[in-house]
């Protein structure tokens, strides 16, 4: 049976008898058993969770505080997908967690166990690949091809001091390669990684302070993929705003893009907000979106991305006109367990799915504070099925669709294993 798992003040970590683990669904404490855990990823990163009581069960499966204890808590890799929230509860007068997915953790046969399911294997984001000694001299030969280039100085910070995979991609010219475009934004989430506007939670990178040039992206864009294991450029990187605030650079960037590198992957991560942006870039040659969304419930979608000027309708509208079109169309899931599987958000989700054409279902742990969020969302009576039984619930209603977390270059017949 496994052990409650548990933090200490200085940081080390210690198991408990004679309490049973738990983990929160949403709001609920709930147990945590076998048969939630697989053992900790190599590449996973043990956290302690300040200011909160670290939570297990008792007798009669009540929740109570374990004394002198901190949460114990685990931020999985990529292509690992959150299932349940640590047992926490917040003390008076705590602060803000930084914005990573915490996920619950637990001792079982001797090993740290975690509450997550492996989601997508595809060898391109493996975090063994990344942070090689070879960066630095692979930063040093683009900006000898493309001096006075400000992309290119931007994203040699994201690289070297972000350990940003899509930015140290771009450099050494293989897979997907990053063109952030907008300083600009017309929401304000509560998990924004790039810019915090009451400054009570610590952004993990600086936001992008100026608008690149056409010539200055199509220039890295074409950089990028003429490495021989290039395969796709993105617009909208986490050290930016929306990038479909800027349409016109998009749509003269896409242009410049296709006439020199016609069989490209020209792709853009947005929030959704603008389906006119969006026609405009696709007239220009783009071929791929993927929608960013934590709810189709418009109370849940208002609350976390504070929308400025648009609506769900316009997401979903969106992914319509990427479909229509003959791009590839992914729905970036932003996941809170106790949320995202409930019935009704699940129903809402496969509506908007089949409304939008959706190729990938992306399944991501939403990087935020979950009580933070927790205040600001409208309450649930429904109790969440569960993120596995939610995955497959999902893929039993949408069949033909991909589930996983990255994004593949199209058309389909460029796609790698």
């Amino acid at each position: 049976m496994p052990r409650v798992l548990i933090a200490r003040p200085d940081g080390s970590l210690d198991t408990v008898r004679g309490l049973t683990p738990a983990a929160r669904s949403g709001r609920r404490v709930v147990p945590l058993t076998a048969a939630d855990l697989v053992p900790l990823p190599a590449e996973a990163t043990l956290a302690h969770l300040p200011g909160r009581a670290a939570l297990a069960l008792g007798p009669g499966d009540a929740a109570t505080e374990v004394p002198g204890a901190l949460p114990a808590a685990a931020v999985l890799p990529v292509g690992w997908l959150r299932t349940l929230l640590p047992a926490s509860r917040p003390q008076p007068g705590s602060a803000r967690l930084p914005l990573f997915g915490y996920t619950a953790v637990a001792e079982h046969r001797g090993e740290i166990m975690v509450a997550a399911l492996h989601t997508d294997t595809l060898g391109w984001w493996r975090p063994a690949e990344f942070g090689r000694a070879d960066l630095g001299d692979a930063v040093a030969a683009a900006r000898r091809a493309l001096p006075g280039n400000r992309l290119v100085e931007k994203l040699s910070v994201c690289a070297l001091e972000h350990n940003c995979y899509t930015a140290q991609n771009t450099f050494h010219r293989r897979h997907e390669g990053a063109l952030p475009s907008s300083p600009a934004c017309n929401a304000d989430c509560l998990g924004c990684i790039s810019l915090q506007t009451d400054g009570a939670a610590p952004a993990p990178q600086p936001r992008m302070g100026f608008a690149p040039t056409a010539a200055e992206l199509a220039d890295l864009a074409v950089y990028h993929l003429e490495g021989a294991q290039a395969r796709i450029v993105s617009f909208g990187q986490g050290c930016e705003g929306e990038p479909l605030t800027r349409p016109d650079a998009l749509a003269e960037t896409t242009a410049l893009i296709r006439s020199r590198v016609p069989a490209a992957t020209i792709h853009v991560n947005t929030n959704g907000s603008s389906p006119q942006g969006l026609r405009r870039v696709l007239a220009a040659g783009c071929n791929s979106v993927r929608i960013s969304a934590i709810s189709f419930s418009d109370d849940v979608f208002r609350a976390y991305y504070r929308p400025i000027g648009y609506s769900l309708d316009d997401v979903v509208e969106c992914g319509r006109l990427m479909r229509a079109a003959g791009g590839q169309v992914c729905l970036n899931l932003l996941t809170v367990p106790g949320l995202t599987d409930t019935a009704e958000e699940l129903e809402r989700t496969v509506a908007a799915c089949r409304r939008m054409g959706v190729h990938q279902v992306q399944w991501r742990s939403l990087n935020v504070d979950h009580d933070w969020l927790l205040e600001v969302l409208p309450a649930t009576v429904a109790e969440g099925m569960g993120m596995a039984a939610a995955l497959e619930w999902v893929r039993a209603a949408l069949p033909g669709v991909r589930h996983g977390n990255f994004t593949r270059p199209w058309p389909p017949a460029a796609v790698p294993a």
